[in-house]
């Protein structure tokens, strides 16, 4: 195996075995501790597991792991048929940055970015991260890891790995229904648990499947009055979409560069470049990847495009900012100074949206993988109209003369309607979006007409839903509580 696939297969094999659950950004989760069973050896591999992700759940879970001095723990695992030299030095590993995040998660590691483990014996390449956040959308996510090596003195540097991690459905309904069946006519409060709270980027639609839609968050009772013979079941089906999640710069690769823009010409010889990025909002460096700074650089030397550069990231990309992007060659020598390729800096936005895109400069061409993630929920429920042969035209005039006002209100709420001649029994109740009563009153063999004032200023701003039970039959109205202080 020559050592350029030896190489790759070290760097893959390790990383598939210890951040084959790392999937997040570096970010302020809280600190991890380093657990790991006591008597193992220095130079092994050890690492912990990470359950999947549930989606709109909170997670936090921590992974202790240690990595090898030598070839040698890898020799011990590598699959048949693969030679792996044994007795090489792994000088140090490092992780510089992953990209291609479920939305919703970010990961803290035991120490700075990049994260490099160089100890030597006696000391031991122990690490761990901690997961935490609540994950907006649910599926599989190939994930990348980009990391460097050193073996031997020879620093190598792998392409992104394609790592997996699962974020479980919502197990939890994103809407419900106040009753699952009733007499014909009757309606039906639904309760939306996928609340925007305020922030844009929410959007709703509602097919009841009575010949009427919505586009609202909270949707007004659900009349179903058709004629009927038999019990119907009915759908209600609903979709939201929600687009709150930034856009991330994910990755940016020098395609193509056919005028040589881009060279090392020193004292008229032509070698390949070797280029960094820089990258400016309103003016100002916010990524420079010159090595010669001592950050994260792109550790590939000599080389003509395609040149993936490395950087921390993803970067998270402000709506509305135009950021600059530079591509340069760094030259070391005395004799010549780091220089631009292209003609000039290249502007974008999030205008761009989604997807790879290519940034022009000069002979230059540019790829910049811009990521914006839009979740989608659909959800279909059912409640059952049954034939109960119910009067509807009494039902009717009581519903047009139910009176629920001022609505919204700030205090109290005025309930009113009317019998007409009819004795019925009358239940009047008050709920939250919970269930939780707030007003219930009976009336026995009521006749004529109700007037009842609620007193709503001792409990919190929200939605309650009014129940009117009149006999065996249901009206329901909602109100919209918004206290003045």
């Amino acid at each position: 195996m020559n050592k350029i696939t030896y190489l790759s297969f070290l760097v893959i094999t390790l990383f598939l075995v210890v951040f084959g659950s790392l999937n997040t950004v570096m970010a302020q989760c809280p600190n991890c501790t380093i657990v790991l069973p006591a008597g193992i050896p220095g130079d092994t591999i050890v690492v912990d597991s990470l359950p999947p992700a549930t989606k709109n759940a909170y997670y936090e879970e921590s992974m202790s792991y240690r990595m090898p001095y030598t070839t040698d723990p890898l020799a011990a695992v590598a699959p048949p048929g693969t030679s792996i030299p044994s007795g090489l030095s792994v000088d140090h590993f490092r992780i510089l940055s992953v990209t291609g995040l479920p939305p919703g998660l970010s990961w803290t590691g035991d120490r700075p970015s990049p994260m490099t483990y160089d100890e030597v014996a006696p000391d031991t390449r122990d690490g761990c991260i901690t997961l935490c956040g609540t994950p907006g959308a649910s599926g599989t996510f190939m994930v990348n890891v980009n990391i460097e090596i050193m073996v031997s003195g020879f620093v190598f540097p792998s392409p992104p790995l394609p790592l997996e991690f699962i974020v479980l459905p919502d197990p939890n309904a994103p809407f419900a229904v106040d009753t699952s069946a009733g007499c014909a006519p009757f309606g039906v409060v639904i309760n939306n648990l996928v609340a925007s709270n305020g922030n844009t980027g929410f959007s709703y639609q509602w097919d009841f499947n009575n010949g009427t839609t919505s586009t609202q968050e909270n949707p007004d009772t659900v009349w179903y009055d058709f004629g009927i013979t038999n019990d119907t079941v009915v759908a209600i089906e609903q979709q939201v979409i929600i687009d709150t999640f930034p856009y991330l710069l994910e990755a940016v690769v020098v395609a193509a560069d056919p005028g040589n823009s881009c060279n090392d010409d020193v004292l008229f010889v032509t070698n390949a470049p070797d280029m960094y990025m820089i990258l400016k909002l309103n003016g100002v460096e916010i990524i420079n990847t010159d090595p010669n700074f001592n950050l994260i650089g792109n550790t590939a030397n000599d080389e003509y495009p395609r040149d993936t550069m490395v950087f921390p990231g993803p970067l998270v990309l402000d709506n509305g900012q135009t950021y600059e992007l530079e591509i340069w060659d760094d030259d070391n020598s005395i004799l010549n100074a780091d220089d631009p390729c292209g003609v000039g800096p290249m502007p974008f936005t999030t205008a761009l949206g989604a997807g790879v895109h290519t940034l022009s400069s000069g002979t230059m061409d540019v790829e910049i993988t811009i990521s914006h993630y839009v979740d989608t929920i659909n959800y279909v429920d059912s409640v059952t109209v049954n034939y109960c042969n119910t009067p509807i035209n009494y039902i009717n005039q009581i519903d047009r003369t139910l009176k629920v006002f001022p609505n919204p209100t700030s205090d109290v709420v005025n309930v009113r309607f009317n019998l007409n001649d009819a004795t019925e029994n009358v239940q009047v109740v008050v709920s939250d979006l919970l269930g939780r009563v707030v007003f219930d009153q009976t009336n026995e063999d009521l006749i004529g007409a109700y007037n009842q004032q609620i007193d709503l200023s001792n409990h919190t701003n929200g939605v309650y839903i009014l129940y009117l039970r009149v006999g065996n039959d249901m009206l329901h109205r909602k109100i919209v509580l918004r206290n003045k202080y």
